[in-house]
């Protein structure tokens, strides 16, 4: 009924070697031609609902995909079709009741007419493997999707867990990952084939989504949907750059993902023992590595239109003093691989015992959070650029922190909380901008005179951000805690 399932790209450089050890498994070889089915509007696909007919050798299969809660858990319901079908019809999930609640809450009524949108078509190499009392099915496809007279190549391996535990799944992966540098693609053939039918070529950013806690959950469960949470946030701007089809708002909400996922670990550290101090070394790693990148990005969209407008002679960022990182590298390193499968795996673990009950705990942290901030607030004037940013730091990690728990709180209450909060932050991020920039052009005018204008504009852009900075803060000080 549901089904997880793990799906890699593979280096074109290593697709040889990696089919010619596929087959020393012997692997069941089939044919499979895809139908995927839409109303006229697509209302299926924009619930990210895959419903198609597939002919596997002779037989053919219906089957209704629809989201789960975390990432690579889906709800699948396939039914064997006893003829070559005609047309798609909805009628047929009538008595099968959580498919019929899942169409009904997206299209209302089962009557729809549906549409061919595209197809597939997929040779796939086949093996079972059972692995400590789980059985894993890894499938290597290679085909193509087609749509109105184009195509797109499929060329993938998916590991999926048929039954047993996730770990098993994941711990069976990990060397796969190592001797064939797999890297994580969390795109459906569904998704891909919408893609070519609608001619859309870059790929949807994804941005931070509704955290729902229960007031009976204890620290660990917390933790535990907080970091899916994250992770369902991470993953498709991972695929994005690591595909290399990225633009500015991937890589930044790459790296407000792993901010939240760091903010989180360290709240929940002096609480739960089972997390490993390494995980914040390799998210501050690769947070860092993105940074360089979305620094430029962010001054050549928000700092040079205002350089335009106060008149600057120059109106282009200084060129880079070393070469850029391949970002795209980052998300396909095998590193990286393990690392979000082990916070998967966390974050899907069962086993683990109670801890001590209630998010009360986690507002102790709060208090410290905010507490430090306020007294920041007293005298922020006259502390050092160092100190500065840890104050900007700070107040980035309360508020993620507070939208973390914010759903057991009073709405009322949280909105009167961010909506002294959230101004800071941007206030205390611009400030910050403002550094960064200098840091670019200070260098960059002592061999091109025109740019300390630039500077000139810079100083006193920070002098009256510091102002601004300063009277926010005071009166967030006075701002009481909900919590």
């Amino acid at each position: 009924m549901a089904e997880i399932e793990l799906k890699f790209q593979i280096p074109q450089s290593i697709r040889h070697q990696f089919e010619q050890d596929f087959q020393q498994y012997g692997p069941t070889r089939h044919h499979l031609c895809a139908k995927y089915f839409d109303t006229a509007d697509q209302q299926l696909q924009q619930h990210k609902i895959a419903l198609r007919q597939r002919l596997e050798d002779q037989q053919w299969f219906q089957t209704l995909k629809a989201p789960s809660q975390h990432q690579f858990e889906r709800f699948e319901l396939e039914e064997r079709l006893d003829t070559a079908p005609d047309n798609c019809d909805l009628k047929a999930y009538a008595k099968h009741k959580q498919a019929r609640k899942i169409l009904k809450q997206t299209l209302h009524t089962l009557d729809t007419s549906l549409n061919l949108q595209f197809e597939t078509d997929v040779e796939r190499d086949l093996w079972i493997e059972n692995y400590r009392g789980s059985q894993i099915e890894i499938a290597l496809d290679r085909g193509e999707i087609r749509s109105n007279g184009q195509t797109l190549d499929i060329y993938e391996v998916e590991f999926e867990l048929k039954s047993g535990k996730l770990d098993d799944l994941i711990d069976f992966v990990k060397p796969w990952i190592q001797r064939y540098q797999l890297w994580l693609d969390v795109r459906s053939k569904s998704e891909r084939g919408y893609a070519l039918l609608n001619n859309k070529t870059d790929l949807p950013v994804q941005h931070q989504t509704t955290l729902e806690l229960a007031a009976k959950d204890d620290i660990h469960h917390i933790l535990q949907k907080i970091i899916t949470n994250c992770l369902t946030h991470l993953f498709p701007n991972a695929t994005a750059i690591a595909l290399e089809n990225y633009n500015s708002d991937h890589v930044h909400q790459a790296r407000v993902a792993i901010r939240r996922l760091r903010s989180a670990l360290k709240i929940f550290q002096p609480y739960h023992q089972d997390l490993p101090e390494e995980w914040q070394d390799q998210l501050r790693n690769i947070f860092q590595q993105l940074g360089s990148t979305r620094d430029r990005d962010a001054l050549a969209e928000s700092l040079l239109p205002q350089l335009e407008a106060a008149g600057s002679p120059v109106l282009q960022l200084p060129p880079a003093q070393q070469d850029q990182a391949d970002i795209s590298q980052l998300f396909r390193k095998p590193a990286t691989m393990e690392l979000i499968l082990e916070l998967l795996q966390f974050s899907q673990d069962q086993s683990a015992n109670q801890q001590k009950s209630s998010h009360k705990i986690l507002c102790k942290g709060l208090s410290k959070l905010h507490q430090k901030v306020c007294a920041d607030a007293e005298n922020y004037q006259e502390l050092d650029i160092e100190s500065r940013h840890r104050t900007r730091k700070r107040v980035k990690r309360l508020r993620y922190n507070v939208e973390f728990l914010q759903s057991l709180f009073p709405e009322k209450e949280i909105k009167r909380y961010l909506k002294a909060l959230k101004p800071l932050q941007e206030t205390l991020g611009h400030y910050n901008d403002l550094f960064v920039a200098e840091s670019l052009y200070r260098p960059y005018a002592k061999k091109h005179s025109k740019a300390w204008f630039v500077i000139g504009w810079l100083t006193a852009e920070q002098q009256h951000l510091s102002e601004q900075a300063a009277e926010q803060l005071q009166k967030f000080s006075h701002t009481q805690p909900f919590w």
